[in-house]
């Protein structure tokens, strides 16, 4: 039996730089979880249909229709969300930068700057703020929270990272978010949005993963505000990556002109 015990440690002596140059020990860090999770949520250029479903507390909903553009630059992340339908909504536009943010509204044919505070409010009357909107769709998590690495757990069936991720703006509306990161495909299947009194207050589930063009993707995204009642639920109809898009596309002139 003690030979067997000490036949044993030698072998896993021996294998043990083996096995870690084969990266079958290593472990990820927080770090290197979300970063994974912005590479693959992010793209250098993309373009995405969605449709989004308002959902009352009562039960009541209404249904729009509304089109993301993304680009990536070395220095530069763009953002332009038109809204395609129903009618009352039609050519609203808002636009995305690293330093701005602008709102069009056709019905004042002008656009408007949303400043900093504001941008914490929720978006054209749904359950994500601006700022969900910008790390959802185009900045990610990295750059806004500090991540801390909880746990492994299995959810439903799949194998995630727990993270925990406090915000590095101090007036920010969460005073966390808790993140379950799927490990095979790296990204977030649920997100738990806690307000600054420590209270839970949205949930946002990822459903519907498929493979587009390489990479993964929710087909189906719905944020719960819990507190509220209300939900919004976002279903992709169209996506496309890596999309020969302008730069001018991104411009408060672009935007103007409207659909």
């Amino acid at each position: 039996m003690k030979n067997a015990l000490l036949t044993l440690l030698v072998l896993a002596l021996i294998l043990s730089p083996f096995t870690a140059k084969m990266g079958l020990a290593k472990e990820l860090t927080a770090d290197e979880i979300i970063a994974q999770v912005d590479l693959t949520m992010g793209s250098d250029s993309k373009i995405m249909t969605q449709e989004m479903t308002l959902v009352s507390a009562s039960g009541a909903r209404r249904t729009r229709e509304i089109r993301l553009q993304n680009r990536r630059t070395e220095d530069q992340d763009f953002m332009l969300v038109r809204f395609l339908a129903p009618t009352d909504v039609r050519g609203t536009g808002l636009l995305m930068t690293n330093d701005d943010t602008w709102l069009y509204l056709p019905a004042l044919g002008r656009s408007r700057r949303i400043a900093g505070h504001a941008k914490k409010g929720d978006f054209m009357g749904s359950d994500l703020s601006f700022d969900d909107m910008e790390q959802l769709g185009m900045t990610g998590f990295g750059s806004k929270f500090a991540p801390t690495l909880l746990r492994s757990e299995v959810l439903q069936g799949t194998d995630t990272y727990v993270l925990e991720l406090a915000p590095l703006d101090s007036e920010s509306d969460y005073s966390k978010l808790v993140m379950w990161v799927d490990q095979a495909r790296f990204l977030p299947r649920t997100i738990e949005y806690v307000d600054t009194n420590g209270k839970l207050l949205k949930v946002l589930h990822n459903d519907g993963i498929q493979e587009v063009d390489g990479r993964w993707v929710a087909s189906v995204m719905e944020m719960e505000n819990v507190q509220q009642g209300t939900k919004t639920i976002l279903k992709v109809s169209d996506v496309e990556f890596d999309v020969d898009i302008s730069d001018l596309s991104f411009t408060v002139r672009s935007l103007e002109r409207g659909l």
